[in-house]
């Protein structure tokens, strides 16, 4: 294994000529909700433009990797979450309030029979009602810090439960009080967490693994994208299951990428490309999270960096605009294909953040992985 790696980058935000947008078009960016001491994530039905502004401009973040929970086997997320408590505690703590909020990036359950329904032996417990119940119990036990979450390609797999992905998804949706598969929550001044996931699986055009945003969501994203420019000081943080094509982070190649679900929407032609063009031509994205490979985070690709900006006119490389694309591990051992059991915090303010690694085999014990400076480009 290559050594952790602990990187500085200065991100030069060097925003798209600025489009006018109408209020008509801001109006359409609905689902982002202000950061609150709640326990439950935002119901995607209100504006950004008629939320209270954050207060703060400073924010800590807990993501999770699949967990894959089997109702049998809970202490390593009882353990897990011990650990995130205390840094939650130390964040809510002192006289500036920050913002909180936890990300689960999906995948909740496990795809194998839990012993869970004794009408039904050979039921998988993924994306069950008891699965995404037992999950939003989880998840809302982390001492009032809200949570938001994003399907993963397990979490409608309720395939005895369900006859339709829309009675699967409509389930998902009320048992974590969410309003739509997407997200967008602001958890700081001008900061907002965003996210999207799969709305179909057993109605999967290609293979039903595959992590598929729906044309609905991408127009919803780039919408938001296009109404709050880096350029008007937003930062936008993206959370999906799996990687965008271009990211550069580790992958299983021997897998995922031969089955065709190793990247979003991996087998359609023209929305494959989809995200990592709207990374470059969005500076506002400073981070982009995803799980999905089970893979710990002490690979030198577990993380992958911005774009380097160009000599004397010469070519920039690699093009991932001013995004940090970052790897996320799991809780469980069972479940974790390298031995490593991991989780992301991501710490900051409006003048840079901190991406890190969680161990939870190691007490909770927290590793700054990498650390971002965030500067305008002064321009003559």
């Amino acid at each position: 294994l290559i050594p952790p790696v602990v990187a500085a980058a200065l991100l030069i935000l060097l925003p798209p000529t600025a489009a006018f947008v109408t209020p008509a078009a801001r109006s359409m960016v609905s689902g982002c909700s202000r950061n609150s001491a709640t326990s439950t994530p935002s119901s995607s039905s209100s504006s950004l433009d008629d939320a209270v502004v954050a207060s703060s401009d400073e924010y800590t973040i807990g993501i999770l990797g699949d967990l894959h929970i089997d109702p049998r086997k809970m202490d390593d997320y009882i353990i897990g979450r011990s650990h995130f408590l205390s840094i939650f505690d130390e964040a809510k703590s002192g006289e500036k309030q920050r913002g909180v909020a936890l990300i689960s990036l999906g995948d909740l359950g496990e795809p194998k029979n839990c012993e869970h329904n004794p009408d039904n032996d050979s039921e998988l417990f993924a994306g069950t009602t008891a699965c995404h119940e037992l999950a939003a119990e989880y998840l809302a036990g982390f001492d009032g810090v809200p949570y938001e979450i994003v399907g993963g390609n397990h979490d409608l797999e309720g395939l005895h439960e369900f006859d339709t992905d829309e009675a699967n998804l409509d389930m998902y949706l009320k048992a974590h009080r969410k309003g739509s598969p997407q997200f967008c929550r602001e958890v700081a001044r001008k900061t907002l967490l965003v996210g999207m996931g799969p709305t179909i699986f057993r109605n999967a055009t290609y293979i039903s693994h595959e992590v598929a945003i729906d044309r609905e969501q991408i127009s919803w994203f780039e919408n938001l994208l296009r109404t709050h420019p880096a350029e008007d000081g937003w930062k936008i943080f993206v959370f999906t299951h799996a990687p965008c094509i271009g990211s550069g982070l580790r992958i299983l190649q021997e897998n995922q990428v031969v089955d065709g679900c190793c990247w979003l929407n991996q087998n359609d032609d023209e929305l494959r490309t989809k995200f990592i063009k709207l990374v470059r031509q969005h500076r506002c994205i400073k981070a982009w999270f995803s799980g999905h490979f089970h893979l710990g985070q002490d690979y030198q690709d577990s993380i992958t960096l911005p774009t380097i900006d160009s000599v004397d006119d010469g070519p920039t490389f690699p093009s991932r605009g001013s995004c940090v694309f970052a790897q996320t591990s799991v809780m469980r051992s069972e479940t974790s294909k390298d031995g490593r059991q991991q989780s992301r915090l991501m710490r900051g303010n409006q003048d840079g953040f901190e991406i890190c690694t969680v161990d939870h085999q190691k007490g909770g014990q927290v590793r700054v992985d990498a650390s971002i400076t965030l500067r305008e480009k002064t321009t003559s």
